[in-house]
């Protein structure tokens, strides 16, 4: 059974033929083989274009892996093996490990000239206490001029701490007229060029050692310093004095000695001696008007050295001379009218010696009187005492 659809439509198409079967015109033989080869053409072209495709998809999904797994391939190099090359493959380049070592600081030089030093304003360290030369920043000079002047006696260059760069020593005095402290110091620059003080290598004491003389630095950088136990002037020859080497090493915070003596043992020109006298009571007057008296004396050798030859002096009111045999015991007896000495020896160490001497005095004045001792020694070995305080004693007599 046919439907009102089917018979609407059909009846569409019937009206659409007869309106353009008229004016279609067929298209010939010719009109056939063209349209026949330029589908050929068209065929053969699509069949290539998909063998390309069929190629380049798979390289292109192989890429895309590779990207996905792991760092595009390096690219070759072209390599032209030599003669005695054999076929394995080059090994792997090394890429050398990083280095932990920080770098290092370039140390400043320390290299000081005199006349750079003289020009400066050092901040120094402490020198022997002494209110003359106190610590801290000093300007230091070539020549004396007043009291308390710092002066430079010599100066030494070399490595001393270590960093590869020269340092500075040198050797200061502050000078109080003849005498005065000194110290070695070792110098150096900072960052900046300002010249700084490493650290005091040595210094010296109230007792030994007194003077220092010389400095050196050594190719290991020890620092060198020679020393007197005893310091020259006030009658005391520097030939007299014992002298040494010591060696100071920097430790990184301070100079610590690691080579020489220690100490100095006892001087052979210095004796110390004491004395201790009694009072003198005179008599009644004799037929002559004069009075005689005696007086105890009592010398002690409190060194470590012998006094080879001692004088004994006894200071009273003019008109007191010897008298007694007592005298006989002073190398040139009783003395003559004049000053009473008594010169005797030898006084061996840590030894003492008794008088009794009499007195005679034409007068009948009182007073007080000075007993004073002094180590003589001989002209080849001279003999001094360091230590003045115990060499009076004072007695009374009336």
């Amino acid at each position: 059974m046919t439907e009102p659809d089917d018979i609407l439509v059909g009846g569409e198409f019937a009206e659409f033929r007869a309106a353009y079967v008229p004016v279609v015109r067929p298209a010939g033989t010719a009109a056939v083989r063209r349209t026949v080869r330029r589908r050929r053409r068209r065929t053969t072209v699509v069949t290539a274009a998909a063998v390309v495709l069929a190629v380049v998809i798979p390289v292109g999904a192989n890429a895309a892996l590779d990207r996905r797994t792991g760092p595009p391939p390096t690219p070759a190099q072209t390599v032209t093996p030599s003669p005695s090359e054999t076929t394995s493959p080059p090994p792997p380049p090394t890429t050398p490990a990083p280095s932990t070592a920080s770098p290092s600081r370039v140390a400043p030089d320390g290299r000081i000239s005199r006349s750079q030093l003289l020009a400066a304003r050092v901040d120094l360290p402490a020198w022997t206490p002494d209110p003359v030369c106190p610590a801290g920043p000093t300007r230091i000079a070539a020549t004396y001029r007043k009291e308390g002047d710092v002066l430079l006696e010599e100066i030494a260059h070399g490595d001393v701490d270590g960093d590869g760069t020269v340092e500075t020593v040198a050797l200061l005095r502050c000078q109080i007229f003849q005498h005065g402290p000194s110290q070695v110091v070792a110098l150096d620059r900072d960052a900046a060029g300002r010249i700084v003080v490493l650290g005091q290598v040595a210094r010296s004491a109230k007792t030994a050692p007194e003077w220092l003389l010389d400095t050196q630095v050594t190719d290991r950088g020890t620092v060198r310093v020679e020393m007197a136990d005893i310091a020259p002037g006030g009658g005391w020859s520097l030939d007299w004095s014992q002298r040494q080497w010591r060696g100071y090493r920097w430790t990184g915070k301070r100079f610590d000695q690691v080579d020489g003596p220690t100490s100095f043992g006892p001087n052979p020109h210095l004796a110390d001696l004491t004395v201790s006298a009694g009072d003198v009571a005179w008599s009644a007057p004799d037929a002559d008007g004069a009075r005689t008296g005696t007086i105890s004396v009592t010398v002690r050798n409190l060194s470590a050295v012998p006094a080879d030859l001692v004088e004994l002096h006894l200071r009273m009111q003019v008109g007191t001379v010897a008298d007694g045999d007592a005298w006989a015991a002073c190398r040139d007896g009783a003395p003559p009218k004049g000053p009473i000495i008594c010169r005797f020896g030898p006084l061996g160490a840590g030894a003492e010696r008794t008088f009794r001497f009499g007195l005679r005095n034409t007068n009948s004045a009182s007073g007080t009187g000075i007993a004073e001792v002094t180590p003589v020694g001989s002209g080849a070995e001279p003999l001094l005492d360091p230590n003045h305080e115990n060499n009076e004693d004072r007695y009374t007599y009336r």
